[in-house]
């Protein structure tokens, strides 16, 4: 492969200096079109660009991809990580570019905990990502829900970020919807201990909580994890973790990885400006939140209306939504 050190040079420039908008149509696409172009024309850059930056790996469980999934894990792919896909038998309608993995190679089994209230095996998608990044440090995990604004110039060992920040209380919560930790993160192996019981008492949760789970335990029928509040192996533990061992302090502000927050999630079905403005040079990834795919479902006949944010994504990744629509359903046992 005959790549020059002024290509290695270019390839380091686009990495640090990418930008999630160009001048002319918002291409979101993590560089200027220029520096796309010159990608693009220049086969062995491609492949340069791909080798330096970091590889994503997500979880689907289910059926076929939608065009949400589709459409998020092609953007990573278009930005030129190597994105991975872990699942747990065959799945339809993964993107060219995306590699197709064995979970079992993560976490060998046959039983995906389940939310009692929901059924949504979150629990388990949960479980999974922390097995990963243990097991594969190099990648960073996303769901299925994430799409890239701009890619991840690799080298941080902590990809972590809050969901919603209370300025006046200074708190708040991380999601561990993109999470990366190194393997000998104390919030890492507390999350991995915490999550192999099934039956825990979590000591760091609010006490409307904690008392009725002591309660049963203390009857002798103690609380199952599915039956616990929503999150608590998701970002419920993860920020309490990473609280106790301090590296609280990597994580990135809201508008990083989470700029619009799950209440105005509707937005990604309007005009392309509502969602744009919440954007930041900083801003890495967009959290679509997959309720929206219920939305879609019900309210435009499983695609996203003609001329929204989401309408103009598919477009600019050549997703066809109506190959892959969402079915209205009311049960959420897949992980998207």
């Amino acid at each position: 492969m005959a790549i020059s050190h002024c290509d290695i040079l270019f390839a380091s420039v686009i990495l640090r200096n990418a930008k999630p908008l160009s001048c002319q149509g918002w291409m979101l696409r993590g560089s200027p079109p220029s520096d796309r172009n010159y990608r693009d024309k220049n086969p062995d850059l491609k492949v340069l660009t791909m080798a330096v930056l970091p590889p994503i790996g997500a979880l689907w469980i289910g059926g076929s991809l939608t065009w949400l999934e589709q459409l998020c894990l092609k953007s990573f792919v278009d930005q030129g990580h190597p994105m991975i896909l872990y699942t747990y038998g065959k799945v339809k309608g993964v993107p060219e570019g995306v590699e197709i993995r064995d979970g079992n190679d993560i976490l060998a089994t046959d039983r995906f905990i389940t939310h009692d209230r929901t059924g949504s095996v979150a629990l388990f998608s949960d479980l999974f990502r922390f097995h990963l990044i243990a097991k594969e440090p190099e990648i960073i995990y996303i769901d299925t829900d994430v799409y890239s604004v701009r890619p991840f110039p690799g080298g941080e060992s902590h990809i972590f970020g809050y969901e919603f920040y209370n300025e006046e209380r200074q708190k708040g919560q991380v999601n561990g919807a993109i999470l990366r930790m190194p393997q000998d993160s104390p919030a890492l192996q507390a999350l991995l201990d915490f999550t192999a019981d099934e039956y825990p008492i979590p000591e760091w949760l609010p006490r409307r909580h904690l008392d009725p789970i002591k309660a049963r335990a203390a009857a002798g029928d103690p609380m199952h994890v599915s039956e616990m509040p929503w999150g608590i192996w998701g970002p419920l533990g993860v920020t309490a973790y990473l609280i106790q061992s301090g590296e609280i302090e990597h994580a990135r502000t809201t508008d990083v990885y989470y700029p619009v927050h799950f209440a105005d999630r509707r937005i990604f079905t309007k005009r392309p400006m509502l969602t744009r403005r919440h954007f930041t040079d900083e801003t890495r990834c967009l959290h679509i939140w997959a309720p929206i795919k219920n939305f879609c479902a019900k309210r435009f006949g499983g695609v996203p209306p003609e001329n929204s944010f989401l309408d103009e994504r598919l477009k600019h990744h050549g997703i066809d939504p109506h190959a892959a629509p969402i079915i209205p359903q009311s049960d959420r046992s897949v992980v998207a």
